[in-house]
């Protein structure tokens, strides 16, 4: 069993290692979706970025030969954590394939939409009503931002050793679902965001902090990603399996994710309908997850 790996605790059940854990099932299905969806949109619209489809091959053949290493591995817990939460970087692959296709249904952006939806939810724009951007607050704001990313690989790293394989597994598939469910969701409803409906309204000046973030948004970032909020969906995940980690991991993930949801509006990234889109999204993940477990136990 999976559990077995030396210095990593097993309390709640173990999971086979000798298959292709659910979350890894859905990053393949995803991948081999998006990747069509690519193939599609070149044939029909000339899509420059098809390439992605001959890289998503080598990637789909990594997540077959998972179970395979898990069992050459065994003794060397940090490999095998790797190769127990390599669907992680999988869901960072699937951002990059959603973002190829973002205008595929050629529905056109919605910003129009989301920005009245904010008045009618909240009475105004929270987008505008950050006006106040002191550089202390902006570096606060993106240090919160960029936290996010790692700790969610710190968070999976302390449900592993603290609770086991069955609770990490079910951790990155509550997080898998999330962020499947707004990749699709971004085709249906694409939004450019409000850094780019809303002029001169993204936080000017900061620090370090800053300068990093805008970096991202370079070289990492796309234009379309905003409805809902992946993150918001991932950091509502978080929030869950933090509170069941217990007070050391949730004194680290709580005040962080807090923080950061309020940065994803605070930065001009996402609409505050976005965020509660997001969050809805990740507690019903997680509401799934938790009636699918129930049957996993038994089968384990």
């Amino acid at each position: 069993m999976a559990g077995d790996s030396p210095g990593y605790g097993q309390p709640d059940g173990g999971w086979p290692e000798d298959r292709l854990f659910p979350a890894e099932k859905l990053a393949v299905a995803a991948i081999c979706f998006f990747s069509l969806l690519i193939v599609a949109d070149h044939l029909l619209n000339r899509n420059r970025q098809v390439y992605l489809a001959g890289l998503s091959l080598p990637a789909i053949l990594l997540f077959s030969a998972l179970p395979e290493l898990r069992k050459k591995c065994r003794r060397r817990p940090g490999l095998f954590f790797v190769f127990s939460a390599l669907s992680l970087a999988g869901y960072a692959y699937l951002y990059k394939l959603a973002g190829a296709v973002i205008n595929f249904p050629g529905f056109g952006w919605k910003d129009e939409f989301l920005a009245r939806l904010d008045r009618a939810i909240f009475g105004f724009n929270p987008n505008l009503a950050l006006t106040w951007r002191p550089v202390w607050l902006t570096e606060l704001m993106m240090l919160a931002y960029m936290a996010y990313l790692p700790l969610v690989v710190w968070l999976a790293l302390r449900i592993y050793k603290d609770r086991g394989q069955f609770e990490l597994q079910k951790y990155i598939f509550a997080l898998g679902l999330a962020y499947v469910t707004c990749f699709l969701l971004f085709l249906l409803v694409p939004a450019s965001s409000p850094r780019f409906y809303f002029e001169n309204a993204a936080p000017a000046g900061g620090l370090f902090f800053r300068r990093v973030m805008e970096l991202v948004e370079s070289s990492a970032q796309y234009r379309g990603g905003s409805f809902p909020s992946a993150h918001c969906a991932a950091g509502a995940v978080m929030l869950y399996f933090a509170l069941k980690a217990g007070r050391k991991v949730s004194l680290v993930v709580v005040p962080l994710i807090i923080l950061f949801f309020i940065s994803t509006v605070y930065g001009q990234y996402h609409y505050g309908v976005d965020v509660i889109a997001g969050i809805l999204t990740g507690f019903l993940a997680v509401l799934a997850v938790r009636v699918a477990s129930a049957r996993w136990s038994e089968e384990n």
